[in-house]
């Protein structure tokens, strides 16, 4: 009896244990920055393509900085026959972010299709982002890591109409005003009536 009693109280205490883990570990993972970098259309800019760096976590990332597996082109424009682009020198994926926040975003003009395409010579190309985090109990930053791979090929055929509605709105307005402003200025074949003051020399004053 005594040894089944032990058993169950062993086996007790490693349910206990293992559930306080993997709730600790949840929540930590849950605080955790988390640096992603992405590449999406840019909806106002008919077929640009931003490159996107994101802290999708819930705590600030200190520290970053990216590494790839091939160089990242940089203002890679063109959409068909496009030229070879430059390395990308500047900006934050070459110098890294001191401390990037929760939420926050980093948005790069990275170019079009086949500009983009011919600066990375393939489909693709991965992105690590080192980085710390500073949990609030602990006294000292705890290192992160995260790959993201930058899909280019499936920007083939994409969507490049023009989605800038706030642009299309206020060019139709200015067509109008335009438009209105034409109307209501005189034609130079008008004839125009203009008020003159008469003096009292003027013989048609005289009784």
């Amino acid at each position: 009896m005594e040894l089944s009693a032990f058993i169950v109280s062993l086996v007790a205490v490693i349910i206990a244990t293992t559930s306080t883990l993997i709730s600790y570990l949840l929540f930590r993972d849950a605080k955790d920055p988390h640096v992603v970098v992405y590449a999406d259309p840019d909806l106002k800019r008919p077929s640009l393509i931003n490159l996107i760096i994101e802290n999708t976590g819930r705590s600030a990332a200190w520290n970053v900085s990216f590494q790839s597996t091939k160089p990242v082109p940089q203002e890679a424009f063109g959409i068909e026959k496009a030229r070879k682009p430059n390395s990308m020198n500047r900006g934050p994926l070459v110098n890294g972010i001191p401390c990037f926040g929760p939420g926050s975003k980093r948005v790069i003009t990275w170019g079009q299709f086949d500009g983009i395409r011919q600066g990375i010579d393939g489909d693709y190309l991965d992105i690590t982002a080192t980085y710390q985090s500073q949990p609030s109990l602990a006294f000292w930053k705890r290192a992160h890591q995260t790959v993201s791979r930058i899909d280019i090929q499936s920007f083939e055929n994409f969507d490049i109409s023009d989605r800038n509605w706030d642009k299309q709105i206020a060019e139709h307005l200015k067509v109008m005003t335009s438009e209105i402003k034409k109307l209501r200025s005189p034609s130079n074949n008008a004839l125009r009536v203009v008020n003159v003051e008469r003096s009292d020399n003027d013989p048609g004053n005289k009784a």
